[in-house]
């Protein structure tokens, strides 16, 4: 069995579209399709735009989607790949997590393509009204036994709350990685604590100028709740489990969904733990990551290297994988 695993934000790329688009009719169908329902041609953007116009939040998000669509109407309509079948789990990272409840079958395709474009514009509107929040990625290693960074750091982080402004641990990545969210101010003096104790750390500033997964976005939170609500009688039960962000376990009931993306608005994505369980899972022989983008695979081969990691970002290496 295998796990498919979606990306979030931060993956795309200017013309991503194109090598789906050319090889397969029924991509270009898939992306119209969205366009169509949330009156915005992203692909103007993707094919013909810069890297700056593409990194907006909500044409980023929209796009990693949009790419993530294409890709599973390409594996299941062309291919006849079968998730039901031959994953055991799905799961995203962050805005990757509604990919993964698209795939599961959970939302149908318009209706998720509101639901991300409208996810994209709230969190894009929190990075205009600010210019005082920061994400900022701890990278390394500072113990040799297998002690996450999150653990070593997690009660150094916690410590510093009392500090005017909010710092947190708004993604927990990896054994070597986790990124810190909230006011500038307060994330520096948490660096600041942080190098200060290990030294051989490195924080490198992630492009956004949002507080993603923390509470200083509550208001996009409560916002996306109103918004979800609009589709709770037409959400279907997942197809294939799907890995909650929010709790680091398998969502089975679509009653608890909607909740879950609201929750994971303001909630550390725990990324790590997620795949702790999969790769001790014994059914589990694969993951899989779907493009855009090879950074979920990338952290995963460094992690697991005796695990089975297939990174599926050009379109031969989708038809490899299908032919094995």
């Amino acid at each position: 069995m295998k796990i498919l695993l979606f990306p979030g934000q931060g993956t795309q790329k200017v013309g991503m579209f194109a090598p789906f688009i050319s090889a397969f009719p029924i991509a270009k169908q898939t992306l119209e399709g969205i366009e169509d329902v949330v009156h915005f041609k992203i692909s103007s953007i993707v094919e013909d735009g810069t890297n700056e116009e593409l990194s907006k939040t909500d044409n980023a998000q929209l796009a990693i989607f949009s790419l993530g669509a294409i890709c599973l109407t390409i594996l299941q309509k062309e291919y006849g790949f079968d998730l039901k079948q031959q994953c055991k789990y799905l799961a995203g990272h962050s805005l990757g997590e509604y990919t993964a409840l698209y795939a599961s079958g959970v939302f149908n395709l318009r209706d998720m393509s509101k639901i991300v474009r409208k996810r994209g514009k709230l969190m894009a509107e929190v990075c205009k009204t600010s210019q005082n929040y920061i994400m900022t990625a701890i990278v390394g290693k500072i113990s040799s036994n297998d002690e996450s960074l999150f653990e070593k750091l997690k009660d150094l982080v916690d410590s510093q709350s009392e500090q005017p402004g909010i710092c947190v641990i708004a993604n927990d990545n990896s054994n070597t990685q986790i990124v810190l969210s909230g006011h500038a101010n307060a994330v520096k003096n948490v660096i600041e604590a942080i190098m200060g104790e290990y030294p051989t750390l490195r924080a490198i500033n992630l492009n956004t100028s949002g507080a993603f997964h923390s509470p200083l976005m509550s208001k996009s939170a409560i916002e996306l709740d109103e918004y979800l609500s609009d589709f709770s009688d037409r959400i279907n039960e997942p197809q294939v489990p799907v890995i909650s962000n929010v709790s680091a376990t398998p969502i089975f009931d679509k009653t608890i969904i909607c909740n879950e993306l609201v929750s994971q608005m303001v909630n550390r994505v725990r990324w790590r733990e997620t795949i702790d369980m999969v790769t001790h899972d014994n059914e589990i022989d694969e993951i899989v990551e779907l493009c855009p983008g090879h950074v979920l695979s990338g952290m995963l081969k460094r992690d697991y290297p005796d695990m089975l990691v297939t990174s599926l970002e050009t379109m031969s290496q989708i038809d490899d994988f299908m032919k094995r």
